[in-house]
């Protein structure tokens, strides 16, 4: 099955194999709500997953992958953005309107880890939105050691070092550092 939903009715006791998938047209939507407009995807966002039920309750066990292509906030380069995220999720039924008390219900700790379904089919782009959301990078840098583009010139510094004289760059906090002596000399 492709796509980005699972039919309710489907799943049974034996664990079934689904193949959920975010592309393109899923992505143009998603990455405004990421607030990444301009990012392109270099490889679909795909969910293998296994699904069954106990009862009522529904287990989805698998991981989300894909790749984006995001722009190094160092060296303004692009990269490619792996991402490979667990997806775990444990459903009960949503109760209906009627069935829950006028003060509310009392969760115990091990009902915060579960999750509520209603209605015939499971619609996942909520879920992979969630899991992109908490894996996006604030600040894309190509590499841990990326040492970004030089002040002066703008020459990346990951290629080699360029002609600026770095002796004579100032410091950002050299004016404070002269307040500070002038102070110390009263």
């Amino acid at each position: 099955m492709s796509g980005l939903t699972i039919q309710v009715n489907q799943l049974t006791e034996t664990p079934q194999r689904f193949e959920l998938q975010g592309g393109s047209a899923w992505w143009n939507e998603a990455r405004d709500q990421l607030q990444e407009p301009q990012v392109p995807l270099k490889r679909a966002w795909i969910a293998p997953v296994d699904a069954y039920r106990i009862g009522a309750r529904l287990i989805v066990r698998g991981r989300l992958s894909g790749v984006a292509e995001l722009q190094c906030g160092r060296c303004m380069s692009n990269y490619a953005f792996l991402v490979d995220e667990a997806l775990e999720l444990l459903l009960e039924p949503a109760g209906s309107a009627d069935s829950i008390p006028e003060e509310g219900i009392e969760l115990d700790p091990e009902d915060l880890g579960i999750g509520r379904y209603a209605g015939d089919e499971l619609h996942f782009g909520p879920v992979f939105l969630e899991i992109l959301a908490l894996a996006w990078p604030m600040q894309p840098r190509c590499s841990e050691g990326c040492q970004g583009l030089c002040p002066r010139c703008g020459f990346d510094r990951n290629q080699g070092s360029c002609d600026c004289d770095q002796a004579s760059t100032s410091r950002p906090f050299a004016a404070l550092g002269k307040l500070l002596d002038r102070a110390r000399k009263r």
